[in-house]
């Protein structure tokens, strides 16, 4: 009866042994998303595909006014946050999906590691020679550190999921301020054709009395069409853009809803900002940093206690440099936009005179053009400068709210 125990637990043992090499070849992702498989051919299912038809929240979530806001076909920059919260595909995923499980006991796989890993050192003192005395517990501490480093309850999920949002609005924020941009470079590039229509236009007449060659003409042509070729690119990415915002916020592809102009920076708001004031306010909504700190509660691994404080540490040192950094580039967007206006200034003086020029006979068609198109394009840098500095302060706030935008 002995012997017979004995085979028992030498193949108890055996079996122990070989998922312990499984585990320390197989990521253990593979088995998190699992609560109990039946074999290895087991697929977690898909999300479910997003209703754009259906709102998540419940309609006391928002004022009767604020749904009627967010239900429209006006894309505005101030709804971006709510209607990433609403209609985008991947929050509406991770929303239903922690929805389901939640309440569920997330970790099934890694309680039974445990109790393998109990199984393990309860072993070690019944085998016969050092060697798998030291194998065991090698195998066990192996198998400790695998289930702790991958061990993740509701509340990590959902910093992970509240990360993957923030990180979502910040990006159609950038989006919907490259397509307004896109805007003003197509008004600055329909101007410059219209420019060069008029040399075009002006060598044909000078090689009519011999002012001009062929070649002169030619040349001035192909500006034209690669201009129009200019033209044709910047529509198109333009398009792209638009089809990502409606793909981002819930429309169709194809959808066409009106896009709100994005409102101008406050630029008051520079002067508050202080990133020495700010840092502690940063490290301590960062994701990452709340994330590796949850963690920390759920480890029992020594080594990966230790190697989490690390994790926590330059989490805080990434969080902290992505702000300064950021306030940065708040400083020389404010610096890019005052010289585009002083630029602009000029060019305002200079299309003024050769108006008063043209009125008067002492200016020819082609040199107003010229001072137009020089005044368009300043005003639109202008324009383009004051996105990109709105841009650069919401990167700023975003780094205090907890979202590192840059490394």
């Amino acid at each position: 009866m002995r012997q017979q125990n004995k085979k028992i637990c030498k193949r108890r043992l055996t079996a122990i042994l070989t998922a312990a090499a499984m585990t320390a070849a197989m990521p253990f992702s593979a088995f998190a998303a699992v609560n109990h498989p039946d074999d290895n051919t087991y697929q977690p299912p898909e999300p479910p595909a997003p209703n754009y038809n259906q709102d998540l929240s419940p309609e006391f979530a928002y004022t009767e006014e604020k749904w009627a806001s967010l239900r429209d076909n006006v894309m505005e920059y101030g709804e971006l946050a709510d209607l990433i919260h609403e209609y985008n595909p991947t929050v509406r995923s991770n929303r239903s999906t922690y929805a389901d499980q939640r309440n569920k006991d997330l970790n099934d796989v890694y309680d039974a590691y445990m109790d393998d890993i109990q199984d393990i050192w309860d072993q070690v003192d019944s085998v016969d020679d050092d060697v798998s005395a030291a194998s065991l517990r090698y195998s066990a501490n192996l198998l400790t550190q695998q289930a702790d480093n991958n061990y993740q309850d509701a509340d990590m999920e959902k910093i992970q999921y509240d990360q993957t949002e923030a990180s979502l609005v910040y990006q159609a924020q950038q989006l919907m301020v490259t397509y307004e941009q896109s805007q003003y470079n197509l008004e600055t590039l329909q101007s410059t054709r219209d420019l060069l229509e008029a040399q075009y236009q002006v060598a044909q007449a000078q090689q009519a009395v011999g002012m001009a060659t062929q070649i002169d003409v030619l040349n001035a042509q192909k500006s034209v069409q690669d201009q129009d070729s200019a033209i044709l690119s910047a529509q198109k990415s333009a398009e792209n853009v638009h089809r990502g915002l409606c793909l981002m916020l819930g429309w169709d592809v194809d959808a066409q809803p009106e896009i709100m102009p994005v409102p101008e920076p406050d630029l008051s708001r520079i002067d508050s900002m202080n990133p020495e004031a700010d840092s502690q306010t940063a490290a301590a909504n960062n994701y990452d940093v709340k994330y590796y700190e949850k963690k920390a509660g759920n480890l029992s691994s020594q080594d990966l206690v230790e190697a989490n404080q690390v994790d926590i540490q330059n989490a805080k040192d990434t969080a902290l440099r992505s702000l300064r950094t950021q306030y940065d580039t708040v400083l020389t967007a404010r610096d890019a936009l005052n010289a585009a206006q002083i630029q602009l200034e000029t060019a305002a003086v200079d299309l003024n005179e050769a108006a008063v020029k043209k009125s008067v006979g002492q200016g020819t068609e082609l040199e107003y053009k010229t001072a137009e198109n020089a005044y368009i394009s300043a005003k639109n840098s202008v324009n383009s400068q004051k996105l990109q500095l709105l841009l650069a302060m919401e990167g700023y706030d975003w780094n205090v709210k907890g979202l590192t935008t840059s490394n």
